[in-house]
């Protein structure tokens, strides 16, 4: 049984056992989570419902999941006021070139792509090898192999309605590493983790964030690739700098570069993009980060959003907007997510984006980042530096 002591030091934002109140009793800090016969009893029978139910969505033609997932999404939008605000005020931040019209159809098409994206967790989680490799394919493997054979590797994702079919790509094609943070329910949390993994046990490993960097540094120095997501604002701190990202200055952790320096590793950005209409995922690797990491920690993460925006460019509806990327402003800029100029509203309560996101099966980071990171519940978890 793990003490009220050890289960703080999971959310040290609060003085109590945190944000998993009674279910702190299943964590155990810094171990992978695991099957407990309390998740058999009445108290997690809705959960059950619920993973049946999108594990179900599995055995649909693909065409039947693009359809419901784009339905799922509209009604998403229009019962989400919360959700739909925030993705209004990001969209307006980083494209003010284009028309409220123009920007209305992106938003629409990415909730369209995020109700898509819920479903196909059933893919993520429970599709076969086979099933994978039909709908899923990465670009570019042949240079990726080419680069792990002369080094280290970190692969860069930033938060996607595609995170969780991203991680699953690239473990089909070399043994990697990764980090997820615990959900609120430990049902889900055993449920991710025993997913994500389900491809290949031996060569996929995916850490609970509270075990820190050390052991993901351990795996990368070993040989693994590193799957790493780390756009999060958690607020400036000696591991975060202000950087451009869109043209917003955005608070930006500075993980990756100390994880490429203290393991000599290669870092690719990446995106994965959905193509509606067939159904099919595919993975962009971008070209090496050049002279990365150069010393300078705001030079380096400003770099990396460079790359990472470019990459999803390319498909802007499928970058998740409805996280609040620039609730950290520069020299005390007022909060863009004010329900309404001076009223001292908050459109996202409390921040906390994994159980408000519509999805009841998930961790709001999509956990892995997946992180990486995973994630969407931005609890201030801050990266440990190893």
């Amino acid at each position: 049984m793990t003490t009220a002591r050890a289960r703080r030091r999971i959310d040290p934002r609060r003085g109590k056992p945190g944000k998993f109140g009674k279910a702190g009793k299943f964590v155990e800090p810094g171990r992978p989570p695991r099957f407990r016969a309390a998740f058999l009893g009445p108290r997690f029978w809705p959960t059950w419902c619920r993973l049946l139910s999108l594990r179900l969505t599995l055995y649909l033609p693909r065409r039947w999941v693009m359809a419901a997932g784009g339905y799922l999404g509209d009604l998403l939008r229009r019962r989400n006021a919360k959700r739909r605000r925030i993705a209004e005020v990001n969209l307006a931040m980083c494209f003010p070139e284009l028309s409220a019209v123009a920007r209305q159809e992106l938003l629409v098409r990415h909730f369209r792509d995020y109700g898509r994206g819920v479903l196909d967790m059933a893919l993520a989680l429970w599709g076969s090898r086979a099933r994978v490799d039909r709908w899923c394919a990465l670009q570019r493997r042949d240079e990726l192999r080419a680069l792990l054979r002369r080094g280290r590797v970190i692969v860069v994702a930033y938060h996607q309605t595609t995170l969780d079919i991203g991680g699953g790509i690239l473990a089909r094609a070399h043994p990697c590493v990764s980090m997820m943070k615990r959900d609120r329910n430990p049902l889900v949390t055993w449920q991710l983790w025993r997913g994500r993994t389900h491809l290949d046990r031996a060569n996929i490993r995916v850490l609970m964030r509270d075990e820190g960097l050390r052991p993901l540094l351990r795996d990368l120095r070993a040989g693994r690739l590193c799957f790493f997501i780390p756009d999060e604002d958690f607020g400036l701190s000696r591991h975060s700098v202000l950087a451009p990202f869109f043209g917003v200055p955005t608070a930006t952790l500075t993980v990756v570069s100390r994880l490429a320096r203290l393991s000599g590793a290669t870092v690719l950005p990446s995106a994965t993009v959905l193509e509606p209409r067939t159904g099919r995922y595919v993975m962009t690797l971008g070209a090496p980060l050049e002279n990365y990491p150069s010393g300078d920690a705001a030079a380096d993460a400003a770099a990396l959003n460079r790359a990472m925006e470019g990459l999803i460019r390319r498909a802007p509806a499928q970058y998740l907007w409805t996280f609040r990327w620039f609730k950290t402003r520069a020299d005390g800029a007022p909060n863009p997510y004010k329900t309404r100029p001076g009223d001292g509203g908050d459109a996202a309560g409390d921040g906390d984006h994994g159980r408000d996101n519509g999805d009841p099966g998930r961790d709001g980071d999509r956990g892995r980042d997946h992180d990486g990171d995973g994630d969407g519940d931005h609890d201030r978890n801050r990266a440990t530096t190893p």
